[in-house]
């Protein structure tokens, strides 16, 4: 699990994608989740190590405020595990049901395939795997992680 969670939460659009964009260039850190709250709301997660969550939330902050509302923002280090568990806020890429899978772009997709242990295709077949081909792969490595 990383060590600490950061939030930023945006009025409209714009602020957020600007708010994204500044926070994964600014330090080594994962973008998580873009979330729609309401009325207009959405929230950004972070993850990473607390300095660079950090740094990636005052940078994501501070760029969104240029185009848009902010709402909120707050970085928690070392989030308990209930918390994690109760919100679902760090889920690891076993940990991703099929609901989460199915959202997921597909170069997203290809990257969590490559990090699967199980996953019946490999190295450029991961990258010509069409959409439907990565989803059943990947299905298919959970099942026999399960049987297991």
């Amino acid at each position: 699990m990383k060590s600490a969670l950061g939030l930023i939460e945006m009025l409209g659009f714009v602020g957020v994608t600007e708010a994204a964009d500044a926070a994964t260039k600014a330090a080594a850190v994962e973008l998580s989740a873009v979330e729609q709250i309401d009325g207009g709301i959405i929230s950004i997660r972070v993850l990473g190590d607390v300095g660079a969550v950090q740094a990636a939330v005052e940078a994501g902050v501070y760029a969104a405020q240029q185009v848009g509302t902010l709402v909120a923002h707050h970085v928690i280090p070392n989030p308990h595990e209930d918390l994690v568990d109760v919100f679902g806020l760090m889920k690891k890429t076993g940990e991703m049901d099929e609901t989460d899978l199915e959202s997921l772009p597909v170069y997203r997709l290809r990257q969590i395939a490559r990090e699967t242990p199980g996953v019946g295709i490999q190295g450029r077949e991961i990258s010509r795997a069409n959409r439907a081909q990565l989803l059943s792969e990947l299905h298919a490595a959970k099942r026999d992680q399960t049987d297991a």
